[in-house]
């Protein structure tokens, strides 16, 4: 009985341990936003920079996206995909969680300004 308490202990810990990590790292700002159609870079967005909120289109031969920027924070405005998931995730700040369209094959990821390596937090 004394066993089971310590493995649960011990599994709790790390669960928790693990959830502070991401909620911390989806805090932190992000001022690069990379924007890739069907895999290739495309586009490049400095957030930080960013003076006033403007829109751009990113198309290619599975659909088009039409993506917000704002100073610090970048979201899709609309989309050609039937589902529209993206557009209901939303302006992304943080790093962790990236913007997907999959119909339309377009991934904007968020790094951080001094990521001069390009290496992401999540590792596949």
């Amino acid at each position: 009985m004394r066993s089971n308490r310590f493995w649960i202990l011990i599994l709790s810990g790390i669960v928790i341990a693990s959830a502070i990590t991401v909620f911390l790292l989806s805090r932190l700002p992000a001022s690069i936003a990379n924007v890739y159609q069907n895999g290739e870079l495309t586009y490049t967005v400095n957030l930080s920079d960013v003076t006033e909120a403007y829109m751009f289109a990113a198309s290619s031969t599975n659909g088009k996206n039409v993506i917000s920027v704002e100073k610090g924070r970048i979201s899709i405005f609309a989309a050609s995909c039937l589902d529209l998931i993206c557009i209901r995730q939303g302006w992304v700040s943080g790093g962790v969680v990236p913007i997907v369209c999959l119909p339309n094959r377009l991934v904007i990821t968020l790094v951080s300004g001094t990521d001069d390596m390009g290496v992401d937090a999540v590792v596949g």
